[in-house]
Order: structure tokens, then C-alpha cells, then sequence
């Protein structure tokens, strides 16, 4: 097999997840993700997100889970 050299293919674009409001939310608040649940990768993305995100809010605890109704990801303040 021969490996053909390509030119002028565009690199894509990475999708990046978008900084959410943690900072403001206080304990019992939600928000949705806009993640649909069904999309694995996204779905672990966001769950990195917000853990690296919470580890910047001193003692401030979130959880990532899926909401029924709307088949997307929510996103709650627990502690």
C-alpha cells in the first residue's frame, strides 16, 4: 500500500466546550448542559469540564446527570 501525499486539505476545527456558570450558582441550582445524553464523547467532555472547572472553586461540589424529559445533560450545584 502506497501513501499518497494530500495538499491543501483544511485542518477542522476542534469543538470546545464552553466555560459554564459555575461560579454563580448556589447549592440546589441547575442548569442544561445542551449536551444530548446519547453523545458519549460529549457527554464525557462535559464531565472533564466540570471537574476541572470545580477544582478552581474552593469546596464547591457539581454533578453531571442525565434529564429524562429532555434527553440532555443537566447539570446540578450539590454542595
Amino acid at each position: 500500500m502506497e501513501i499518497q501525499i494530500e495538499k491543501n486539505v483544511p485542518v477542522p476545527q476542534r469543538s470546545k466546550m464552553p466555560k459554564y456558570p459555575l461560579e454563580s450558582m448556589e447549592v440546589g441550582d441547575s442548569f442544561l448542559s445542551g449536551v444530548d445524553s446519547d453523545d458519549r464523547g460529549r457527554v464525557q467532555t462535559l464531565r472533564t469540564s466540570i471537574c476541572r472547572q470545580q477544582r478552581k472553586l474552593d469546596g464547591r461540589r457539581f454533578s453531571v446527570v442525565k434529564d429524562a424529559k429532555l434527553n440532555e445533560m443537566r447539570v446540578f450545584r450539590v454542595y
